[in-house]
């Protein structure tokens, strides 16, 4: 049984909780997000592909592909390691999932066979270059959730991107500070800010 099926519940609280986190991500994700047919890899449940109108994802916990079926998306239950599929997609989404899979590598390189030519990969991350990013990684032994992740900053991202045939980056960014009660909220070109989208085409 994975992290987020024993978790579930206490993950759908979290957006409860902070929703005022929840709209700025939602918000930075929007300004590069692409037209045409999308997926979302590590949908979790919905949270982000619903309101984004990404009607299809991935995702290997059963019970947060229920909740995600239950929003209305077609979920096949998989790994991004393991999933198998080629020139189908015009875009697709990484919400905080880079830092939880096994293989960043193999997951960028089966996000970039996925896409159709031309197509565009978006990874939406906490940076570790970051305050609230660094506060992450020093803390994350206490977290149910950050306890297993790695995380990156935007050149591992970038670098993980190109090492598998992407080029023509765009970066954008929000959440500033290093405390969820205290954070101060901007979309802005990438330079300090916590949460950041980075774009590349195939």
């Amino acid at each position: 049984m994975s992290l987020f099926d024993l978790y579930y519940k206490d993950y759908e609280e979290w957006f409860e909780k902070h929703r005022k986190i929840y709209e700025e991500e939602l918000k930075t994700v929007k300004t590069l997000l692409p037209r045409g047919r999308g997926m979302e890899v590590g949908v979790g449940s919905g949270r982000f592909a619903t309101p984004l109108g990404i009607k299809f994802g991935i995702e290997p916990s059963h019970k947060m592909a229920e909740i995600a079926r239950s929003r209305g998306i077609e979920v096949v239950e998989t790994t991004a390691e393991k999933m198998d599929f080629e020139d189908e997609f015009d875009f697709i989404l990484m919400v905080t999932t880079i830092c939880f899979v096994k293989d960043p590598e193999k997951t960028i390189s089966n996000c970039y066979r996925a896409l159709k030519k031309g197509g565009y990969l978006l990874v939406a991350f906490v940076d570790l270059d970051s305050p609230l990013g660094r506060m992450y990684e020093k803390n994350k032994a206490k977290s149910k959730f950050y306890a297993p992740a790695t995380f990156f900053t935007k050149n591992d991202i970038i670098n993980l991107m190109k090492k598998a045939g992407f080029n023509d980056f765009e970066c954008k960014e929000n959440l500033y500070g290093d405390r969820l009660d205290s954070l101060k909220f901007g979309i802005n070109d990438c330079n300090g800010g916590a949460f950041k989208v980075v774009k590349g085409k195939k």
